[in-house]
């Protein structure tokens, strides 16, 4: 027996010396280590980084290869990849390739991070204010979303695209206003769930108004939430816009964006397969990291999932 008991407090005693008693990780913290774990997200921010740079850095890019999107060479189009001069080849009237789908990329991204914030803008609003206040102030709420979701989005981009220019800022101006319901959905619920917790309670009973209460401490609590929502909105957005483009209601030339020069290059595809292929890589691996970086970031603040 004084042999076992002797083992028994061995073993407890290299298990306490084995524990580790480090300050428990926050959310964050714990989020971060899951993403630096985590092989296929780190690829997807590497690969979204580095669009980024390159459509930032379009103009040195450009001045380097001393080419520009819009000089016209008709005795050169069609060139191929690799070409003197032309690392990507040139279009059908003999424009630079790669200048232009760097200055498309800016347009692109551009459009999706601006409609995307406006969208995440409006739908937080919106959704806070229906699942604060719920009743008849939610019920409304939640009649509207139904019928503007049951309208087919694609249907209502090319109506008001038709309807109005199709520049940048409109453009951003009709995706974000059309794109905010699933995030107003997704907040509704948090902000129901949120608002019975004790935090708020104090803030309510120490005088707190009804705006502080919803901005300043129900919103805070699920920022995880939304920017996980927001990698999802980026990857739908330049999908869609690519979408407009492609079909005519987008972004049209001179100006170039990759779904317009997907677009053009089309008739040009047998001739010029480059004009179609790189173009539409770009926008498939773009909205491919975008999603992947989405669910990355959802296992990563999941507190079920454990390390």
């Amino acid at each position: 027996m004084k042999e076992k008991a002797k083992s028994i407090a061995t073993i407890a005693h290299d298990d306490v010396g084995k524990r580790d008693f480090s300050p428990s990780l926050t959310l964050w913290q714990r989020a971060l280590r899951r993403i630096r774990r985590d092989r296929p997200t780190m690829g997807a921010i590497v690969t979204l980084l580095v669009f980024a740079l390159l459509s930032l850095l379009a103009p040195v890019i450009s001045d380097a290869f001393q080419v520009d999107p819009t000089t016209q060479d008709l005795r050169n189009n069609y060139a191929p990849l690799f070409a003197a001069g032309h690392p990507l080849g040139t279009d059908e009237l003999g424009r630079d390739h790669l200048s232009r789908l760097l200055y498309g990329g800016q347009v692109s991204l551009g459009i999706a991070l601006a409609a995307a914030v406006l969208s995440l803008g409006i739908g937080v609003a919106v959704g806070v204010f229906a699942g604060y206040y719920g009743g008849k102030v939610d019920d409304f709420i939640i009649w509207f979303v139904t019928t503007l979701t049951s309208i087919p989005s694609l249907f209502l981009l090319i109506l008001i695209s038709a309807l109005l220019s199709p520049s940048p800022f409109t453009l951003v101006l009709i995706l974000g206003i059309l794109s905010w319901t699933g995030t107003t959905r997704l907040v509704r619920s948090e902000a129901y769930a949120i608002k019975e917790r004790e935090f708020v309670i104090a803030a309510r009973a120490v005088g707190a108004s009804n705006l502080r209460i919803m901005f300043l401490h129900i919103v805070p609590n699920m920022i995880s939430l939304l920017i996980i929502d927001l990698s999802f909105q980026l990857g739908s957005l330049i999908l869609a816009e690519s979408a407009l483009s492609f079909v005519g209601f987008g972004i049209r030339a001179p100006m170039a964006t990759w779904g317009n020069m997907l677009n053009g290059g089309l008739d040009y595809a047998r001739r010029a397969p480059h004009l179609v292929f790189l173009p539409g890589l770009l926008i498939t691996t773009t909205v491919f990291c975008f999603f992947l970086l989405g669910d990355g970031l959802r296992d990563a603040f999941d507190p079920r999932i454990s390390d």
